[in-house]
């Protein structure tokens, strides 16, 4: 997997699927990689929480079928300005919404953290969680914090309400994943964790972020600017409709 690694570019484009590969958490359906314009496969997350298809160059419509087909016909699909097309006819019934993928502009990060902002880690981590989050989220965060990978959260009256961590990372970049609590939404606390979590992982691997939000995500998408993000790539997300 390595090897289908080095073969892209360290870029936003390829954020979440080069993160699969270097750690190891997919299977490849198909492989062909001296193809004209480089690699072509579809790799499918492993991890339960997260049901996750990407399709890189041009494979075979039945190569992403097949992935689909082992993920129940449910999660997402990401797919590449060249082969969004071809993906959006092999799955119809799905629909395709634009992902802007930011970097930080010139000027950088824009917001200081504000508040009571601190890292989660292992079982102390776990209990710190509030009950009653919705399930998508309690089970995706309890999955992070199994997994050891970096999450910050924003507390409020010793109970944390922001949450931002790192969805996949690659030898330099990492994707911003945020989530706040209803309740508790514009009040800068999104915002806060987001440029606590950039400043660790600068400080401590190095790594620059990435934001990818779907275009019609008027809230990311502001949180982004607000931080300091500009566009620089896009590519395409299919779920299936009403899902």
């Amino acid at each position: 997997m390595r090897r289908l690694a080095a073969l892209l570019p360290d870029t936003p484009r390829f954020l979440e699927t080069r993160g699969m590969l270097l750690e190891g958490c997919c299977e490849i359906l198909g492989s062909d990689e001296g193809g004209e314009g480089g690699p072509s496969f579809v790799a499918r997350g492993l991890y339960p929480e997260e049901k996750l298809v990407s399709v890189v160059g041009r494979p075979p419509d039945e190569w992403v079928a097949e992935a689909v087909a082992r993920n129940e016909g449910s999660g997402a699909v990401i797919a590449m300005p060249e082969n969004a097309a071809s993906v959006a006819r092999t799955l119809p019934g799905w629909e395709m919404q634009t992902a802007v993928l930011h970097r930080l502009g010139e000027g950088g990060l824009l917001w200081t953290p504000r508040g009571d902002v601190r890292m989660l880690s292992g079982p102390e981590g776990l209990r710190a969680l509030p009950s009653g989050l919705r399930a998508g989220l309690g089970a995706e965060l309890e999955g992070v914090l199994g997994r050891g990978t970096p999450l910050a959260a924003t507390f409020v009256g010793g109970v944390p309400v922001s949450f931002c961590y790192v969805a996949s990372e690659t030898e330099g970049l990492w994707d911003v994943s945020i989530d706040t609590l209803e309740g508790h939404r514009r009040r800068g606390y999104a915002a806060s964790c987001a440029a606590f979590m950039v400043r660790h992982m600068r400080e401590t691997r190095g790594k620059e972020p990435v934001w990818g939000a779907l275009e019609t995500n008027a809230a990311s998408m502001n949180l982004a600017a607000l931080l300091g993000f500009v566009p620089v790539d896009r590519y395409f997300v299919l779920e299936p409709s009403g899902g």
